[in-house]
């Protein structure tokens, strides 16, 4: 947490004054770049307010209350930093007089006249952390505080609240007065986001995810505003929706970091031998850079060929020679797993970026915890929890993006027998490697004659990509040469769990694996 007083010289809101008013015209300047593109050089004033106020001034002052829109995320704040915060602010009031205020960096607000509030859009994080010590310190929130959060996000409310309560190492109520931020207040959604991700973009403070959301709300186009507002409104929501999803690999912190960093941009850029480690430059590359303007009407989004959107879906011969196409079934599915997408399509700025988004966070939920009537997925389930969570984190992770990009490519079909292959390719680098290390799953792509993500990109029946996994993984040298101990150590542990799922027990070795599947797949051993 970069929190430190500020020295100033002379009127202690001076240097600080000085130096926001300049960032804001650099702000404004970018502002009028960006626009320009599309604009006339000659832009319109920009309404934006600037000040510097402490805490109590930033709520007391306050035309409207102080509230979270529906499209920011809850209170994320973990106890390090609470406790991290509270100790900064004990030790800068232990601090002897006369000394300068205690400067908290710059919080954006967008004031709404329609909805008469003052929405957060920077600094939510920092003013809650602060409202719970208030709470604490004065028995009461601060004036026109009106931020209402999820019951997840209250779960941390309540564990800030326990720490601020801990008497050691907590600053008095005197704080309040003595903390300041510089305020900028904008008047319009589109340009809060603009300073946002501008600011951001900068030092590059938050995780890429946060800057894609604040730049594709930006890019929603509509008219009238009224119309603009409601479509990034309804984008955000749905961004919200994603964030607040429980991760599907346990050591995930947030869903959305992992859809896009485990999953989105390798299924995107991982093909062929290009397999590399995704950085924070690398996502906003593949997801703003390379994503593509709207054309036409701003809420159309082109479609591409997919499972979902394709016309005819097989071929018959009449009886006089005429060939008769049976089209596919049309429906206007509300099921965001449904949207006509293809996970390596070209991705649309502004809508097309929280649908394609969106359509992806529901199908890897669907594929690991959402409840379902699939028997396929539910015998994927079994492999997953059974044998792949017995194995390495890395390979747990490829095991998971192979399957999304299948059940995007061909649905549940087949999908328990290519879980099964997969399994089986993955399980032999277990066997050959105690330590299984990053590198080893990307060289599983990386070394394969063909990269089995281009595979199953490329192909058009579940069938084509089994038989790859069968010619190109079987690894039977592997299985057949193992002399590891059952139940001993990471490997042993691997190995007791394949002989359990196969119902072989009591066999010491795993040299016939690969026709146990065959019987599985025939309802052999349970």
């Amino acid at each position: 947490m970069k929190t430190k007083p500020l020295a100033l010289i002379g009127d202690d809101n001076f240097c600080v004054r000085e130096a926001v008013e300049d960032r804001v015209a650099e702000l404004e300047h970018d502002f009028h770049s960006v626009g320009s593109q599309h604009e006339a050089a000659e832009a319109p004033p920009i309404p934006v307010e600037v000040d510097v106020l402490s805490f109590s001034k930033l709520f007391e002052d306050s035309a409207f209350p102080m509230a979270v829109d529906t499209y920011q995320r809850g209170f994320v704040w973990n106890d390090d930093k609470i406790r991290q915060l509270k100790d900064d602010l004990a030790a800068y009031q232990r601090d002897a007089d006369p000394k300068p205020p205690y400067y908290m960096g710059t919080i954006l607000v967008h004031r709404n006249k329609d909805k008469l509030k003052h929405f957060i859009i920077d600094g939510q994080q920092r003013l809650t952390a602060l409202c719970v010590l208030h709470q604490q310190l004065k028995g009461s929130l601060p004036g026109k505080c009106a931020l209402t959060y999820s019951p997840k996000s209250a779960r941390r409310i309540r564990a800030a609240a326990g720490i601020f309560e801990e008497p050691l190492s907590r600053p008095t109520a005197a704080i309040f007065g003595q903390i300041v931020f510089t305020v900028i207040c904008v008047e319009r959604v589109d340009l809060a986001f603009t300073f946002f991700d501008t600011q951001n973009n900068r030092g590059v403070p938050l995780h890429a995810t946060d800057l894609l959301k604040a730049y594709h709300l930006r890019e929603v186009k509509g008219e009238p505003d009224s119309r603009k507002e409601a479509m990034q409104t309804l984008c955000a929501r749905r961004w919200e929706s994603i964030q607040q999803g429980t991760p599907v690999m346990s050591h995930d912190q947030e869903f959305d970091h992992s859809l896009f960093t485990k999953f989105l941009w390798r299924a995107r850029y991982w093909n062929g031998a290009r397999v590399t480690i995704g950085n924070h430059d690398a996502l906003m590359e593949e997801f703003q850079k390379q994503t593509w303007r709207m054309e036409g009407k701003p809420d159309t989004i082109p479609l591409y060929r997919s499972r979902h959107n394709r016309l005819g879906t097989a071929l018959s011969l009449t009886k006089d020679g005429h060939s008769e196409i049976h089209t596919n079934r049309i429906s206007l599915s509300p099921k965001a797993e449904d949207l006509p997408f293809a996970i390596r399509q070209p991705i649309h700025k502004g809508i097309g970026f929280f649908l394609y988004a969106d359509k992806y966070a529901s199908l890897l939920r669907n594929l690991v915890t959402n409840a379902t009537d699939s028997g396929e997925v539910a015998r994927f389930r079994e492999v997953y929890e059974k044998l792949i969570m017995a194995n390495s984190l890395f390979l747990r992770e490829i095991f998971l993006l192979s399957s999304l990009m299948y059940v995007d490519q061909f649905g549940d079909e087949k999908l328990w027998e290519f879980s099964l292959w997969m399994e089986h390719a993955l399980g032999a680098i277990r066997l050959e490697k105690q330590q299984v290390r990053y590198e080893a799953a990307q060289n599983f792509f990386k070394q394969d004659t063909l990269n089995l993500l281009d595979v199953i990109a490329s192909g058009y029946r579940p069938e084509q990509v089994i038989a790859h996994l069968k010619s190109h993984h079987t690894r039977r040298a592997i299985y057949a040469d193992e002399k590891i101990e059952t139940g001993k150590g990471v490997q042993g542990i691997y190995k007791t769990a394949v002989l359990c799922y196969y119902g072989r027990a009591e066999l010491a070795s795993l040299s016939g694996k690969h026709a146990w599947i065959a019987d599985k797949l025939n309802g052999g051993a349970a």
